[in-house]
């Protein structure tokens, strides 16, 4: 046994470190009400700036922008999320990286936020109701008279969308529980009203949201949307719950009653997938109606409860991943609601492995029962129970199921190579990130799915180019879960030659970039050196090539500096694995021996790796000494 080689470390149990997540709502206006000629040139001289103002970056407590954030100021950019959840691994620390995604109500790409507010002209300035001129307290009280309804809803909607505090006055008038009853009225345009006044009443809102969910504002809005064919009522209706769903409160009530519904009558009908995999009938629903759904649903997919009863919504995972396929194969892998589709999967496929039974589990129990069988027949240092703590084996894929559904899809080749098409296609930073963060939470675990999954991405669809490819972003959200999928991926030995010539040249030139103050560096670096640990150690030829003295200078700096913990521990690990076999020593030795306070810092690396292997290894191991360079060194008795 060398004692260098690579242990691969990992852990099936994993702890949340950061879960990256934007938070933002589109706060749209309602209908379309036709005003004279004149007006509507008055409305667009006081009220179509908003509409023009730029938009800013909006990071909740786990990062992503989007639209409005109700944790920040209104105006939205276009960066995305990530989050890099890991676990703690067995023996030495090594992170398997999964990642969880909460966008909420919104898109970072989204150019086009408002539809135009029309105020409708007699609301201008008077009403007709008295004459006098129109508030927000005469709007809630017009609700109540059938002949008003609709111009007090539209009244309560424009005002709501420029002035926060309208919001308030409404709620404080129990206006909110008046325009859910409206949401029943058979006059389709007074459903309309209602429903983007409650939209714009609980953007940003989350007393609004509360009181709207208390009033039964979502079954209602639900058993609206289930029975209108009103197209602007239906893109009202799924803008609210797109808007509600951003609040953690509310999404176990949305999924059990919001869920089946945009399911069933927007996102398989638009989709246009079937049971039987014959093409649908072209559905008549607006694409904006099936993005406000994914919208809604891709916030709900961030809750465990919404996770679970998700995975196993008939139709729903295998609609999502229709769509992506579909639009991958006409150009149009960049489509606003292909990032909603691929964050929600990504989601769904986040703990996969031990929230949810599969092939992979049941083969996983039988390696286990093995393993036990051998340490109790061998002991604990026999090769296969080495090789099986170390992940040092390949399998077997388990037979796939011809026509997968629900979660068996989520980890099915075809979602792998749905994934990897849009990593070769789409340019657009929140979507490589969404199918890069499938396929790292894919790869997570320490077990037989990770390794079956690397076997797929790696080897069968010859997905390396497309995930080095990551490296190369300007964005540091992007290459940071490239990063950790490919130190997800270096775990396995089966991949190592090919990772070696695809993967190494580029991971290197991460580790000897001399400046470490991009956003996320610090998991960059130690997903890096992971890597870099895993393929060289394996492969001790490939560090003649690729260890450069930037990249040990690097290093030796990352074990000095207090700022980045987790590079640092990264660091020396790798360096003291390096030291610790002969090959690699010589090697560091011939080229940076020479550097007093790199060889100060490998002598104290070699004092460390040789107490650590004494303590564990002495009772199995014979401690030996080359005479010509004193160096110690372990073998097998």
């Amino acid at each position: 046994m060398s004692v260098g080689a690579p242990t691969s470390p990992g852990s099936d149990y994993g702890y949340i470190q950061t879960l990256k997540s934007s938070r933002s709502e589109p706060d749209l206006t309602g209908p379309s009400i036709r005003p004279t000629q004149r007006r509507q040139t008055i409305y667009n001289a006081q009220y179509q700036n908003p509409q023009q103002q730029q938009r800013r970056s909006v990071r909740g407590s786990t990062n992503n922008s989007s639209f409005y954030s109700q944790q920040s100021s209104q105006w939205k950019t276009a960066n995305m999320p990530a989050r890099t959840p890991s676990s703690i691994s067995t023996g030495q620390r090594q992170p398997l990286y999964s990642t969880m995604q909460r966008y909420e109500s919104g898109c970072a790409q989204k150019q086009e936020t408002y539809a135009p507010p029309q105020m409708p002209s007699r609301m201008e300035s008077r009403d007709e109701f008295d004459g006098t001129p129109m508030t927000i307290e005469k709007a809630v009280e017009l609700l109540s008279y059938d002949k008003y309804q609709t111009s007090g809803a539209n009244y309560i909607q424009h005002t709501c969308y420029q002035d926060e505090n309208a919001k308030n006055v409404v709620y404080q008038h129990n206006g909110i529980p008046k325009l859910i009853a409206l949401l029943d009225n058979p006059n389709q345009n007074v459903q309309q009203a209602a429903a983007g006044a409650l939209r714009n009443l609980v953007f940003k809102n989350n007393p609004n949201k509360i009181e709207t969910s208390q009033k039964g504002g979502v079954r209602a809005a639900v058993n609206l949307l289930r029975k209108t064919t009103n197209e602007e009522t239906q893109k009202q209706l799924t803008g609210l719950l797109w808007n509600l769903s951003s609040t953690d409160q509310l999404k176990e009530e949305l999924v059990r009653e919001a869920l089946p519904v945009l399911n069933e009558c927007v996102v398989i009908p638009f989709s246009g997938w079937t049971e039987n995999s014959v093409p649908g009938q072209k559905s008549n629903l607006h694409p904006e109606i099936f993005f406000n759904a994914t919208g809604c649903l891709r916030n709900l997919s961030s809750a465990e409860v919404g996770r679970q009863t998700m995975r196993n919504t008939p139709g729903l995972v295998e609609s999502l991943m229709y769509y992506i396929q579909k639009q991958v194969a006409n150009n149009n892998p960049d489509d606003k609601s292909v990032e909603n589709c691929a964050c929600i999967l990504h989601n769904l496929s986040y703990h996969l492995d031990s929230e949810v039974p599969n092939k992979y589990s049941q083969l996983n129990e039988q390696m286990l029962r093995n393993q036990q069988t051998d340490k109790t027949s061998t002991g604990c240092f026999s090769n296969k129970s080495e090789k099986i703590q170390n992940n040092n084996f390949d399998l077997p894929l388990p037979e796939e199921d011809v026509n997968p559904k629900g979660s068996a899809l989520l980890s099915h080749s075809s979602a792998i190579k749905t994934y990897l098409s849009l990593l070769g296609q789409s340019k657009k930073d929140s979507i490589l990130e969404a199918s890069a963060g499938a396929l790292q939470n894919l790869t997570a675990s320490k077990g037989p799915m990770s390794n079956g999954m690397s076997q797929i991405i790696g080897v069968k669809e010859n997905g390396l180019s497309q995930i080095t490819r990551l490296l190369q972003s300007g964005n540091s959200d992007v290459v940071k879960t490239g990063a950790s999928l490919l130190s997800n991926m270096s775990r396995h030995p089966s991949l190592h030659k090919s990772m070696g010539t695809q993967v190494l040249p580029d991971v290197s030139r991460l580790l000897s970039q001399t400046s470490t103050s991009a956003t996320n560096s610090e998991d960059i670096l130690s997903s890096a050196c992971y890597t870099m640990r895993n393929l060289v150690m394996s492969q001790p030829q490939l560090a003649k090539q690729s260890l450069s003295t930037n990249i040990v200078g690097n290093l030796v700096n990352m074990c000095k500096s207090g700022a980045s913990p987790k590079a640092a521990e990264a660091a020396r690990l790798f360096l003291t694995d390096m030291w610790s076999q002969r090959e690699l020593q010589g090697i560091l030795k011939q080229k940076y021996w020479g550097d007093e306070k790199t060889s100060h810092l490998l002598k104290k690396l070699q004092k460390i790796a040789f107490w650590i292997t004494y303590i564990f290894l002495m009772p199995h191991f014979t401690l030996g000494r080359d005479l010509q360079t004193g160096t110690f060194f372990f073998y097998r008795q």
